[in-house]
């Protein structure tokens, strides 16, 4: 080693390298392979996607969401979800990671409450109220970990919001933005009567017990049917919707 040091810095160096690169491997294989996801039957976990010739993938309108969550047939506890920020308009002020969310998010992805409650469904209706839901790590952070937090308000882009609820530690790796687990969140309340085509969110749901991936085919096929028929210019002829497990799409 004294004789050839630079011989030696390199062979440290090369078995550093694939020891490093070893390592990375099989955390990733871990992670996305083996382990799986932490959520409630987790092997029935989708996520909803538009289909066409080109191939498939996500993103969900409002007229879009409203006639998937009326599969009942083959699906349960479908959500709607999306990544924003709001500003906290009291005390220190500070943007806050935030994620809109439909009722049954929190029963379709197991989120644990350790205080209060979350949304109700008449909550997640348009004017349906002001409410918010703390994630645990904000809770900690902003309030201390005070346990009488529930019931308080916060003001957030200047409108005051009753605090309902707060989540125990809750694994968000397959719904979080780029930026990380979301601080709040807050009821989507969107129009069950709506007409907006835009696709602006993302919509997960679980497969009834007993229902195969495959066995949804043609009952996506006809909703795509009904939603043409009621939207003529919001779905090509050779589009469609479709769902994939959230597994299978962390996978690939």
């Amino acid at each position: 080693a004294r004789q050839s040091p630079a011989f030696t810095a390199a062979a440290v160096a090369a078995l550093a390298l694939g020891i490093g690169a070893n390592t990375a491997i099989f955390s990733v294989v871990n992670t996305v392979l083996l382990r799986p996801l932490p959520y409630p039957e987790p092997s029935r976990l989708v996520y909803f996607t538009n289909t066409s010739p080109q191939g498939s993938g996500p993103g969900a309108s409002p007229t879009r969401f409203n006639i998937w969550r009326r599969q009942t047939g083959a699906f349960q506890d479908v959500s709607a979800y999306r990544f924003s920020a709001v500003n906290l308009t009291e005390g220190d002020p500070e943007q806050i990671a935030t994620a809109h969310v439909s009722a049954d998010f929190f029963r379709l992805f197991g989120a644990p409450v350790a205080l209060g409650r979350t949304f109700t469904a008449a909550e997640d209706l348009p004017n349906g109220g002001r409410v918010v839901v703390l994630s645990d790590g904000f809770w900690r952070r902003r309030y201390g970990g005070d346990r009488a937090v529930v019931g308080r308000t916060m003001s957030l882009n200047g409108e005051p919001h009753d605090i309902i609820g707060v989540l125990g530690p809750f694994d968000t790796e397959a719904v979080q933005s780029q930026a990380g687990p979301p601080d709040l969140y807050l009821p989507f309340q969107i129009d069950p009567n709506s007409t907006m085509q835009g696709s602006f969110f993302t919509v997960a749901g679980r497969l009834k017990p007993g229902v195969a991936p495959a066995a949804v085919t043609g009952q996506l096929q006809q909703a795509a049917s009904e939603f043409r028929a009621a939207f003529p210019n919001a779905l090509g002829p050779q589009n469609g919707f479709g769902s994939e497990l959230v597994q299978e799409i962390m996978v690939r």
